[in-house]
């Protein structure tokens, strides 16, 4: 098998590395729209695509200076335009054919499409949905028979593995959330975070992935039919010797065996991965888990402007982190020292002597009702914000009713405010007993502004 680097010019990616590698690329993106439609199909001509890239180039009118190929500056659009060409036919991105009466057309070559749908859907922050990927699978075995049994058999293989790496892809891509929140050392506060997850993230992930794969697009739903399908052409000889000789016409295989484990081994590969399906849809649920928990326990302490331990830290930490050139030594006596032999930090051990713990006396009449019931609030703070305390909140919260809207919900207070948000995180977490569904109207209540969303009961 070639190398990849043996498949692509030497220097392909030195656009992408060069200092106008902005400018490349959205010459690149312009050539690859221009081009792209069934008549052309990535074959354009010279003239139509110069002029695009003056268009564009007009449009900027910065001062970039492009050096073409013959060391010539190019200074006007049109000298741009022509000296983006030359490079990317140099680098191999595109490639010139005559068409005749002194026409000249751009082709793409079909490495560079593929690595342009690439670069288009990270730009454009596209993500797989899931609309009916498992009943497409569901509905090929179901429709299956002899005489097309090859071509509906390969493309339930395929839809399969598609499967699989979307959801792989879905599990890496909740990662990257979870990444941002908690490694990455750019400045936060509470708006980015809310906007972070209840916009990009609701909409990356519950919307579009998440949402169908947990109700219409279900494991399952389809799990148990498409298992006793497989198994049942597996254990059928009739069915498995006429695919195979299906299978030797097409691929033009002379082995009977050959073309015989060329079937079996696809059929085992769509069992063995709806069967580990399960395992991936959980590994999901918990790394969803895992990051409505980190992301929860960041909204908590923005919020927590209590007097408390964490409160006071909290403002403390505010005031140090927006306070550029702090001085940190009024705060931390830091010196620099060193070990000055191997044994400088050897501490003599000593007898062990059992201690005698003498009994505490106080008087019960000394702590107040008032003082008890303020510790005993502390104690249980922590333990009001899980994901089983706000189920049985939101359980007692609509009691009878069919749904509540978010905005009949009151905030008077912090637990309130910090409730709502949580309320709207674990809707879609397993277990729960409400779900949510969000609504065009805008909700004001005094310095807060939030899209309203109804709280309806789900029966489990």
């Amino acid at each position: 098998m070639a190398h990849l680097l043996d498949m692509i010019p030497t220097n392909f990616f030195s656009v992408l590395a060069s200092p106008n590698r902005k400018t490349y690329i959205d010459c690149i993106f312009i050539i690859y729209h221009a081009s792209d439609s069934i008549e052309d199909a990535f074959q354009g001509e010279r003239e139509f695509i110069i002029q695009k890239l003056v268009d564009y180039f007009d449009e900027v009118q910065d001062d970039l200076i492009l050096e073409d190929i013959d060391d010539e500056p190019a200074r006007t659009s049109r000298q741009k335009a022509v000296s983006v060409i030359n490079t990317l036919k140099l680098y191999g991105w595109i490639g010139e054919e005559e068409l005749g009466n002194y026409k000249t057309s751009l082709n793409l070559f079909d490495y560079s499409i593929h690595l342009i749908d690439v670069l288009e859907r990270i730009k454009n922050n596209q993500q797989t949905e899931y609309t009916g990927e498992i009943f497409t699978v569901y509905s090929l075995l179901s429709s299956f028979n002899e005489d097309e049994g090859f071509g509906v058999l390969e493309q339930a293989h395929q839809k399969t593995n598609d499967i699989l790496r979307k959801l792989k892809a879905l599990k890496a891509n909740i990662y990257r959330y979870y990444y941002d929140i908690t490694r990455q050392k750019a400045e936060q506060n509470l708006q980015h975070l809310l906007e972070k997850l209840l916009i990009e993230y609701k909409q990356n992930f519950f919307d579009s992935a998440y949402y169908n794969l947990k109700t219409t697009d279900s494991l399952s739903r389809y799990k148990r039919a498409i298992l006793s399908q497989v198994s049942r052409i597996l254990n059928d000889e009739v069915i498995m010797e006429t695919l195979t000789e299906h299978v030797m016409k097409i691929k033009h295989i002379e082995d009977f065996n050959e073309a015989y484990h060329m079937i079996e081994n696809k059929l085992i590969y769509i069992s063995e991965s709806f069967t580990a399906l399960e395992y991936l849809i959980q590994a999901i649920d918990r790394k969803n888990e895992q990051y409505i928990s980190a992301a929860a326990a960041k909204i908590m302490f923005f919020t927590n402007q209590s007097d408390d331990i964490e409160g006071i830290f909290n403002r403390l930490f505010k005031i140090v982190l927006d306070q550029k050139g702090f001085d940190y030594a009024s705060l931390f006596n830091l010196v620099q020292i060193r070990n000055i032999d191997t044994q400088s930090l050897y501490n003599q051990r000593r007898v062990r002597i059992d201690t005698n713990p003498e009994e505490i006396l106080f008087d019960p009449d000394s702590i107040t009702d008032e003082f008890r019931q303020e510790k005993i609030k502390m104690l249980l703070k922590n333990n009001i914000y899980g994901k089983k305390e706000i189920d049985i909140f939101v359980k007692d919260l609509l009691h009878d009713k069919p749904y509540i809207d978010a905005c009949d919900n009151p905030l008077d207070t912090q637990e309130d405010y910090v409730r709502l948000i949580l309320i709207f995180l674990y809707s879609k977490s397993t277990g729960m007993h409400y779900d949510i569904e969000m609504t065009k109207k805008i909700c004001q209540k005094e310095r807060i502004t939030f899209q309203n969303f109804k709280i309806k009961g789900v029966k489990r």
